[in-house]
């Protein structure tokens, strides 16, 4: 059982976010299926298809034009708004107009609802892209995962193209001049809450030095069935002892 279905349209929402507080989201992504150059285990939009962006067209995106007419149209209606947030249906970094994009929507944010924070949900496999490092920028809150310290880990949870590595994401995150990470924490077959990968992990997050951390575990069924959420009990005791060895910002968050 997948957790939630596929985003339909562009603009979509309000999503009352633990985080981020009453969001509405903006998918550059296809309808049809998940695009993202991850596969993670603990996906709520179930399994990518084949390979991801190797099967993917251009005519399976919505275009810049139809992406900002969108936003502009759902924003002159009157609506509260704390939070726009790049996300959808996978890895919203992958279409080929981001920046673009990015820089009209903040235009439109500016105009319409100056108060709302502009927040991006990636897993920052896309980082060696200048003008995906150059829209970055343009985000109040850019988002980046890691879930893992360790090349074994990483592929475990995140399930890459075969083309991504760890080494290369970590080398990208470091360029970030404001990081922040978001990591999910799981157990169960595969795991990066306990033993040698949780400390891998620790270890990672201590070498990028970030300027907040938010962890979370799985709420809605997961792609992998054999994915085990941890207790809040156990996103506390992290984040306690994160921030104890490392003095990060360091929150968690869990449905209460």
């Amino acid at each position: 059982m997948v957790g939630i279905s596929l985003q339909d349209k562009i603009f979509y929402g309000p999503v009352f976010s633990r985080r981020f507080g009453r969001s509405y989201g903006i998918n550059l992504l296809p309808t049809q299926y998940k695009l993202c150059s991850f596969d993670c285990v603990y996906c709520e939009y179930g399994r990518r298809r084949g390979q991801g962006r190797s099967l993917f067209h251009n005519d399976d995106l919505p275009n810049a034009r139809e992406i900002i007419e969108e936003v502009e149209k759902a924003l002159r209606k009157p609506r509260s708004v704390q939070s726009l947030t790049f996300s959808g249906n996978g890895e919203p970094t992958l279409h080929p107009d981001f920046y673009h994009i990015v820089l009209e929507v903040r235009k439109l944010r500016d105009q319409f609802c100056p108060n709302a924070q502009l927040v991006l949900l990636s897993n920052a496999s896309q980082l060696f892209n200048p003008e995906v490092l150059k829209a970055i920028n343009l985000f109040d809150i850019p988002m980046m995962k890691l879930d893992a310290g360790d090349e074994q880990t990483f592929k475990l949870i995140n399930r890459p193209e075969y083309t991504i590595h760890l080494f290369d994401i970590l080398d990208g995150l470091k360029r970030l001049p404001h990081l922040m990470l978001q990591s999910m924490i799981i157990d169960g077959q595969i795991t990066n809450s306990r033993g040698e990968p949780y400390a891998a992990w620790v270890e990672a997050i201590m070498g990028l030095r970030p300027e907040k951390v938010q962890i979370y575990s799985a709420d809605r069924p997961p792609a992998d069935t054999n994915v085990e959420p941890v207790s809040p009990q156990k996103l506390k005791h992290i984040q306690k002892i994160l921030r104890e060895v490392s003095n990060l910002d360091v929150d968690a968050f869990w449905i209460h």
